[in-house]
């Protein structure tokens, strides 16, 4: 459904000039749910924007290709001719992604008529309403006439997951769509996106910081760094101490367990800036537990599903 072959993304202003994604590749099958994991800066927001062609300068793409159902998307009007059509997008803050002048309906079925041009003003009402109540909101028709600050955060978003499928897409990007929410909530709105990929079918894009998250909801799970895929893992495998780079294995002991006096675990230094100083190492040697000598002279190369030259 959703294919990129040696992504290269980067930012080029006068000052500074680096990789955000730096030769990605991934794949994403039909009915599949495929989690996008790693600490925030990356790239997996930016992975997810330039699908949808909505990046802008100073951040550019320089190299590989992106696929939708084996179609090259090159220009513009590739983009335009799959955003909210067949890829459809929620993101993380619903408060800041709804008008707060608009009422729900006015949003909902201003998005159903753009898409669906067949259809009257009632009939959209009819939709906006049927949408709500796939979203598992109660009293769907007098909800229309809420504002956004009349809803919970919860709410806001399963309206946010509404107008997503308004335009009944085959492929579904959740950007850290549980990030703003509490537990509870995150919970519900985690089985309402599992539902819709049972029942509709759906291809999922799941984007996310959370591994453990990612291990309850995906099929597979790949792990981005610093703008390179470090590994892609199946749940099972993480679940039962089977990972194989260093990086998916520090990232999880950072995963607070119930219980425990112990401190929270942290990996030493910080993220670098993915630049030309990284082509001859691994981008994540300085912070491993686990590197030898060649980490620092040779950059590994993607093999078995793990990028690195000294696995677990």
């Amino acid at each position: 459904m959703l294919q990129a072959e040696n992504l290269t993304i980067k930012l080029k202003s006068e000052k500074d000039e680096f990789f955000i994604l730096r030769d990605f590749s991934i794949h994403l099958n039909k009915g599949e749910i495929l989690g996008l994991a790693g600490e925030s800066g990356s790239g997996k927001s930016v992975f997810a924007k330039s699908i949808l062609g909505l990046n802008t300068a100073p951040i550019y793409k320089t190299g590989g290709s992106i696929f939708v159902e084996k179609k090259l998307l090159e220009n513009d009007t590739d983009y335009k001719s799959i955003r909210g059509k067949k890829i459809s997008m929620i993101f993380q803050n619903p408060q800041s992604s709804l008008n707060p002048v608009m009422t729900i309906g006015q949003q909902l079925i201003e998005t159903i008529m753009l898409h669906n041009k067949s259809l009257n003003k009632k009939q959209s009402k009819e939709e906006a309403v049927k949408l709500l109540q796939d979203v598992e909101i109660d009293l769907a028709e007098s909800r229309l006439e809420s504002f956004p600050h009349q809803l919970s955060g919860g709410m806001n978003q399963r309206v946010m997951i509404a107008m997503a499928l308004a335009s009944n897409p085959d492929i579904l990007i959740a950007d850290e769509p549980t990030t703003a929410l509490d537990v509870t909530i995150q919970a519900q709105i985690i089985n309402l996106i599992k539902k819709l990929n049972i029942e509709k079918k759906l291809s999922i894009l799941f984007i996310s910081h959370d591994l453990a998250l990612l291990a309850a909801v995906c099929n597979k799970i790949a792990v981005l760094y610093s703008g390179e895929l470090m590994e892609i893992i199946e749940p099972a495998l993480l679940i039962n101490n089977q990972e194989k780079h260093p990086y998916t294995h520090a990232l999880k002991l950072c995963i607070p367990q119930t219980g425990s006096k112990n401190e929270l675990t942290a990996i030493k230094g910080f993220i670098e800036k993915n630049s030309f100083l990284y082509n001859e190492k691994c981008i994540f040697a300085d912070r491993c537990s686990n590197s030898i000598d060649m980490c620092f002279k040779e950059k590994p190369v993607f093999n078995n599903n793990c990028k690195c030259h000294n696995p677990l």
